[in-house]
């Protein structure tokens, strides 16, 4: 029996969602290694007493993406503080509903810190305003923001897809 228009539009979106989360994990990835070289870089100026600026920037700017895409990642695996309560209940169907409630909870999170961080990432954008020692453009961070918003939505999505389907959740083991 051929699958219904839903059902590929589902699939599909699983799988938009499972490419997007390894380029979560890419960009999480290059954040982290962007910590530790800024700060590496930072202390041995220090350190040798090189006139260099401040690599730390570096760092701080990392943190953004880290932080907001790492969210977006939170909520694939199911890692986040909802579904841990999630895995407490015994009955299978309170925990079904439990995970659309939370799918739909964490949807509405997204929209609202998306469009909240549209307008950010738009003020940084129009002030054209760049960090102290590096001049790195304030929006190259707080682009993160609405991005990782969006991948918190699309997660959260699919997630009531498969609550919806009584489908397992993605779970840990994809990191």
């Amino acid at each position: 029996m051929p699958m219904s228009a839903s059902a590929r539009a589902s699939r599909w979106l699983l799988s938009v969602e499972r490419h997007a989360f390894q380029a979560e994990k890419w960009i999480c990835i290059v954040s982290l290694v962007a910590m530790l070289v800024g700060i590496s870089l930072s202390v041995a100026a220090r350190y040798f007493n090189l006139h260099l600026p401040d690599m730390g920037e570096i760092a701080i700017f990392a943190m953004a993406p880290l932080t907001f895409v790492g969210a977006a990642m939170c909520t694939y695996t199911g890692t986040h503080i909802a579904v841990d309560v999630i895995h407490q209940v015994k009955n299978t169907w309170t925990r079904r509903v439990a995970r659309v409630v939370t799918a739909l909870a964490m949807i509405v999170f997204g929209a609202v810190y998306f469009w909240t961080a549209l307008g950010f990432f738009q003020a940084a954008l129009d002030s054209g305003e760049r960090g102290l020692d590096l001049g790195t453009p304030v929006a190259v961070p707080t682009f993160f923001f609405p991005l990782g918003m969006a991948l918190v939505v699309l997660h959260a999505v699919a997630e009531l897809i498969r609550a919806a389907n009584n489908e397992p959740a993605v779970g840990k083991e994809y990191l």
